[in-house]
């Protein structure tokens, strides 16, 4: 009796706690959450007020825009804000050519704003950030704005104007509200990036220890290291838009995370050496594993601050001078090979730190520009564009049957809801709290509409109500845990409310409404789960056999990437595979992650014996060139490359034993020794997962 006891009034608390613990958000919000909602919640008022005074036939959406374009982040929202408008225009533009191109045409009409849709999510799938979701704008503003003049053609134009102007209005009515609550902007946002770049290097020092002492996670945590600078370089976009065009700190910041990167793959193959080193007690292996321990010592407490820069600088370059002579003078061929490759590793940090100083202490005169290219997915491109036209199809076939009074705005909401989860990585993640917030939208218009607005005669009473709901929105698009749900709130929530000057909305009319948003939310959803949907696990079979074929043409193509190019891809692919695994807690990806990591290694590899054979002419250059031909012929993940492989390891390391002093046979057999080792491991890793 005392055990049933306690346990029934253990649970009710722990239930309790746990209930307070998720709304804190609400009842307890902090100062920034409270800044962030009161700002925008104004910037709403005010944009409501001024399209109700310009007498705009859905005033609404100027508050939608105002939640849409809203981030915690200034940089964001200034960067969401311009793609918006680029995005709404091209929208306006393409439905007065489709209204004209269709007219009382509903089965040519449907399946061209379908084709747009469509088209629009393929080409945003290769782009990152917000410019990626101006072009899903452009396919969901077409059809909002063609949908709505399907019934009246000829007003087409006066509908696109209309919709564009308080997008607009919504976008300046969010910028000059933040304007007012921004303080010292530039500074912070410098104070930003600056923690950022920290963080990766510390997170580097960590991984170079394990590779330095030969840790048997070490690819798992590199996988994960890459997914940090992919989201680290996604994320350094905005404090860049923050600081002014003038500077160029964002670009050296994609600089050192390209170098480190290229570093950290460079490296990726040596951990087998240095487990030789510790099994032998080689002096000199064991020295040098004790110098790169300090190094990681120095990374982890090291600060972007311009002494502490200076003498990071130096240590790395006096660790870049002891490789090189260790390579040039030592007699052991192994020994010589290992420090060679340690030596373009120390180049790659020292020019990762060089830039961290020009994002401290910009240099006079700095026209400095960089790009990180990331992976450009065409099936994906291709399901996502199909999806959305499905849904369009299908939506527009739902009308047509059923000759629905709602069905046009059945169809504009799905197509909203198409466009903002197509182009993600995996967008199924998100559509259910879509749906929670959808729901808790038309609860919240519902009150209003119902319950509140018909009661009240001047707008200082409305805004005065009406803030309420949109403060609470604000609160919860604050709260990571949700943001999504909130979203879905700040979008719809004004779209349901259908306020105006001359208008009053019935009871029946906002259950029509909220009918057909709520069912809207739930086809897209549908469609997202039902066609084509996402396999994590696919994706790493797909992404394995894309990269072996673009192995083979690595190796063979006329003007081959830079080295810069191929990390680019190469991390942003290991990053979405380790987020996927983590969201779906796969635990059998550990392996496809690894051989990811070792098949970008063998690129990399492949990259830098083509850029040496490139800048010196050598008889090993002819070696090198058959060796290329054979792996584009036989791939390098396979027993014969791996063959070919050590042939011409062979013949190279004859022809250092009769040059001894030739550093750059000694550069060519570390990057031949990466891809044979890299190689291997990833054969014996395929074999392994087979059995």
């Amino acid at each position: 009796m005392c055990f049933l006891y306690s346990a029934s009034t253990t649970l009710p608390r722990f239930a309790w706690q746990a209930c307070r613990d998720r709304l804190r958000w609400l009842y307890c919000p902090s100062l920034p959450a409270i800044g962030f909602a009161a700002r925008n919640t104004l910037a709403s008022l005010i944009a409501l007020a001024a399209a109700l005074w310009m007498e705009l036939d859905s005033p609404q959406w100027a508050v939608a825009t105002v939640w849409s374009v809203a981030q915690v982040r200034r940089g964001e929202s200034m960067s969401k804000a311009r793609w918006r408008i680029v995005g709404t225009l091209a929208g306006a533009v393409a439905a007065v050519v489709f209204i004209a191109a269709f007219p009382q045409q509903a089965w040519l009409f449907f399946p061209a704003v379908a084709a747009w849709i469509g088209l629009c999510s393929f080409i945003a799938t290769f782009s990152v950030n917000f410019r990626s979701y101006a072009f899903v704008l452009s396919g969901y503003t077409c059809s909002i704005i063609a949908v709505a003049a399907a019934s009246q053609p000829d007003n087409v134009f006066f509908i696109a104007v209309s919709r564009a102007t308080y997008i607009v209005l919504g976008v300046v009515c969010e910028a000059a509200m933040a304007l007012l609550f921004a303080h010292n902007l530039a500074s912070r946002a410098r104070a930003t990036m600056l923690a950022r770049v920290e963080d990766v290097l510390h997170r580097l020092a960590s991984l170079l220890r394990e590779i330095v002492l030969y840790d048997r996670e070490t690819l798992i945590h590199a996988g994960e290291f890459s997914d940090m600078m992919v989201s680290v370089h996604h994320g350094i976009e905005f404090p860049a838009i923050e600081m002014g065009r003038h500077s160029h700190a964002g670009d050296h910041a994609r600089a050192v995370f390209a170098n480190i990167s290229i570093m950290v793959t460079r490296l990726v193959g040596l951990s087998g050496s240095m487990e030789r080193a510790e099994l032998s007690k080689d002096p000199l292996l064991v020295d040098t594993r004790g110098r790169l321990l300090q190094l990681c010592d120095r990374l982890v407490s090291c600060r972007l601050q311009r002494n502490m820069l200076d003498t990071l600088l130096r240590h790395v370059t006096q660790l870049h001078a002891l490789f090189q002579d260790r390579a040039r003078y030592e007699n052991d061929e192994t020994r010589r090979i290992t420090h060679s490759v340690l030596c373009d590793a120390m180049a790659d940090l020292a020019t990762a730190i060089t830039h961290c100083q020009a994002i401290f202490m910009p240099p006079p005169h700095d026209r400095f520009r960089f790009r990180l290219p990331g992976h450009r997915d065409l099936r994906l491109a291709f399901h996502n564009g199909l999806r959305g036209a499905i849904a369009i199809v299908g939506a527009g076939m739902i009308y047509e049957v059923t000759a629905w009074p709602g069905g046009m705005g059945f169809i504009a909401i799905t197509t909203l809801v198409c466009g903002l989860f197509a182009t993600r990585e995996n967008p199924v993640v998100g559509t259910s709290r879509f749906l929670s917030g959808a729901i808790w939208s038309a609860v919240a218009a519902g009150c209003l509409d119902l319950w509140i607005i018909p009661y009240l005669a001047d707008y200082e009473v409305l805004a005065l109500i009406l803030g309420v709901f949109l403060f609470v929105g604000g609160l919860a698009k604050y709260n990571p845990a949700t943001a999504g749900a909130a979203a879905a709130y700040g979008l719809l929530m004004p779209n349901l409310l259908m306020p105006g000057n001359q208008l009053r909305v019935d009871e029946v009319t906002f259950l029509n409404a909220a009918l057909h948003t709520v069912l809207a939310v739930g086809l897209s959803l549908l469609v997202f789960r039902l066609v084509l949907p996402f396999d994590a696990r696919n994706e790493r079979g797909r992404y394995g056999r894309h990269i072996r074929v673009e192995l083979r043409g690595l190796c063979v193509m006329p003007l081959p990437p830079s080295p810069q190019w191929w990390i680019g891809a190469s991390v942003d692919r290991i990053g979405r595979l380790v987020r996927h695994a983590a969201r779906t807690s796969d635990h059998t990806a550990a392996g496809d992650i690894r051989q990811t990591l070792l098949l970008s290694a063998v690129g990399l590899n492949i990259l830098l014996l083509r850029q040496l054979k490139r800048e010196q002419r050598h008889e090993a250059s002819q070696t090198l060139t058959l060796l290329m031909r054979a792996l584009a012929r036989y791939r390098p993940i396979s027993r014969r490359g791996i063959a070919m492989i050590s042939v011409a390891r062979r013949r190279v390391l004859l022809m250092l034993r009769q040059e001894p002093d030739n550093l750059w046979l000694l550069r060519v057999l570390g990057c031949l020794d990466g891809i044979g080792r890299a190689a291997s491991d990833c054969v014996t890793e395929n074999r392994t997962s087979q059995e």
